[in-house]
């Protein structure tokens, strides 16, 4: 049995945060939270953020099988509990749209066909005014 396949890690040459005002965006993750009376502020920050494919694995042979990437987000840079799945492995860039105020933290991870998943990118914030 050979052994398991890793990425050497996703390169986020530069995690680009940009805009923070309105907009419809018609991607929204799906966890979502139940809002209660009364309704809260509507969100309209977002977070740009873009990356660098990996073209490695860890062994040094070159990715073959990338299927896409995981975006990790949340309002703590320990607990990026909200994913988004970006299924284009060509897609180097994606716009976060709905952040209520506050500062949000973020990463990206590379998966496989196969399930395999690297480890997240190094994390980077914005602050939604």
């Amino acid at each position: 049995m050979g052994a398991l396949k890793t990425f050497c890690g996703v390169a986020v040459a530069v995690l680009l945060l940009t805009g923070c005002g309105g907009g419809s965006g018609s991607t929204t993750p799906s966890a979502g939270v139940a809002n209660s009376p009364p309704p809260a502020p509507a969100a309209s920050g977002s977070a740009t953020l873009t990356w660098t494919a990996p073209n490695n694995n860890s062994n040094g042979s070159a990715v073959t099988d990338l299927a896409g990437y995981h975006i990790h987000y949340g309002t703590a840079a320990s607990a990026l509990s909200i994913t988004i799945n970006v299924t284009n492995p060509a897609t180097l860039s994606y716009t976060v749209t709905g952040l209520s105020t506050g500062t949000w933290y973020f990463a990206v991870s590379a998966y496989t066909n196969t399930g395999l998943e690297s480890a997240m990118s190094n994390v980077g914030s914005k602050t939604i005014s």
